[in-house]
């Protein structure tokens, strides 16, 4: 079993209590929190195998959060998933991110986790460059900004 933790970003508490719980036991620890600045904090201690994001936080937009996490020394090896409602249709992983519209289905959440838990491990070799173009590309579905 992959022991990778696994971080949730989502200011709304109840999807982030089912996010979580639907986790439990694919990686290592879920850890959680509500905001970009708590997550930056999280990352700051304590890599990460996948950090889920909410498409748009209270304090920052989730495609500037991911820039800042690939940027950042324990968060550049994390694959990526955006979880949001602003999503009209899923995306497959590409360069270690991903996204998923809301409402999800467990099935679908659980199987984007493994891949990305699968690239953290096997960590393909994809550039910083091509991860914050995949992140552009996710950047244009999310439609607010």
């Amino acid at each position: 079993m992959d022991t990778s933790p696994i971080l949730v970003v989502e200011d709304d508490d109840l999807v982030r209590t089912f996010l979580c719980r639907a986790l439990a036991g694919l990686g290592g620890e879920v850890d959680s929190c509500g905001n970009g600045s708590d997550a930056l904090e999280a990352v700051s201690r304590r890599r990460y195998g996948v950090v889920l994001l909410d498409g748009l936080l209270p304090d920052i937009h989730g495609v500037d959060l991911g820039r800042k996490l690939i940027g950042h020394v324990n968060g550049a090896g994390a694959g990526i998933c955006f979880v949001s409602g602003t999503l009209r249709r899923p995306t497959a992983m590409n360069s270690g991110v991903s996204a998923l519209p809301k409402p999800l289905r467990i099935a679908d959440l659980t199987a984007a986790v493994t891949a990305l838990l699968d690239w953290h491990h096997g960590q393909a070799g994809d550039s910083p460059a091509d991860r914050l173009a995949m992140l552009d590309r996710l950047g244009a579905e999310l439609l607010v900004g």
